[in-house]
């Protein structure tokens, strides 16, 4: 095997602003270290001008990515993250705007958010990283959480206690067409704080997103009003077919019963074989789909929480698909 491949010759570090610690870097490439990733990375390679080696393995080219330049690994992972299932809230702005998202803008922003998680005891070291695509505008934040205790095992068999700072991600998708701001946050406060200092910072008002504008985004009436036709999915190029596999019901003002029909094929078939369960007076509050999208091996989940809520692969061939058929099927006012 000796003399079959070439050599590879991995470059000096670059000396990004950025650049993490040695640490972060087997982190990132441990995490994308996978022939998914590696095409990924060999584009983002090419697309930055840069020098790609060939015949190599899927961890050489992540090391190979890193000492060249770690943003790309660092963007990689988070649009990785940021594809996974998350639940949105959803607020709007007070007009359709594209954001000023300059580096001066997003200093500052960053800046204001270091301040704000800081007196929270979480830490500096926020990063907002910005993406563009179709027609969404993606606002990507890592920040610190409240520093962890635990026990680690030395290769002496002792025990021994760490402290750290776990490292979190959220998400922020801005629609500028229709003004709609969709936020992935652990607690409210972080989501109100990034509904003003994005409005603030990209925006020059802290109060351009409003939460409620008065109008409720989703229903799931259709259920009731169509029954099976609305899972037709005939309409949306991309999109095969759509089953109900999960619907929560609850009584008018009766929140503390609620009542969760599940189907391990769909709720329609059960219906048709047994009678529906649900009385005309229900109110549908959540609704879990299984749909087919073309090309994918398998089917994906999208889940509706009536009024503002929608929970699904964030990636924006889905997002395109799955806000197309929920608009054609009036589960979208």
């Amino acid at each position: 095997m000796d003399g079959e491949f070439p050599e590879i010759s991995f470059p000096t570090p670059c000396r990004s602003p950025r650049r993490a610690g040695c640490g972060a870097g087997l982190f990132f490439i441990d995490e994308l270290s996978t022939p998914k990733v590696a095409d990924a990375i060999w584009e983002q390679l090419l697309e930055s001008g840069h020098k790609v080696p060939g015949h190599v393995a899927a961890g050489d080219l992540a090391l190979y990515a890193w000492l060249t330049d770690p943003r790309i690994l660092q963007s990689l992972h988070t649009e990785l993250a940021a594809s996974k299932p998350r639940r949105f809230e959803k607020s709007y702005g007070k007009r359709p705007a594209w954001p000023d998202t300059s580096a001066e803008r997003l200093v500052a922003l960053e800046d204001a958010l270091n301040d704000w998680f800081d007196s929270l005891n979480k830490g500096r070291g926020v990063q907002v990283m910005v993406y563009r695509r179709a027609g969404t505008v993606s606002f990507h934040l890592r920040h610190g959480e409240l520093l962890k205790r635990d026990c680690a095992l030395r290769n002496n068999g002792m025990t021994r206690r760490i402290v750290y700072r776990p490292e979190r991600y959220d998400f922020a998708d801005y629609t500028p067409g229709e003004g709609e701001l969709r936020i992935h946050a652990e607690t409210r406060r972080e989501k109100t704080i990034y509904r003003k200092l994005v409005g603030k910072f990209c925006f020059d008002d802290e109060h351009f997103f409003l939460l409620d504008d008065g109008r409720d985004r989703f229903t799931l009436e259709p259920i009731r009003e169509y029954g099976r036709d609305a899972l037709v999915c005939g309409d949306v190029d991309g999109l095969e077919w759509a089953r109900l596999k999960e619907l929560h019901t609850m009584l008018p003002g009766r929140k503390d019963y609620r009542e969760v029909f599940k189907s391990g094929h769909c709720l329609f078939d059960d219906w048709e074989n047994h009678g529906k369960r649900f009385g005309e007076e229900s109110v549908f509050t959540r609704a879990t789909f299984q749909i087919r999208v073309t090309g994918l091996p398998r089917p994906r989940s999208l889940t509706v929480c009536t009024p503002n809520v929608t929970i699904y692969d964030r990636s924006s061939s889905l997002e395109r698909l799955f806000t197309q058929w929920l608009k054609n099927r009036q589960f979208s006012k």
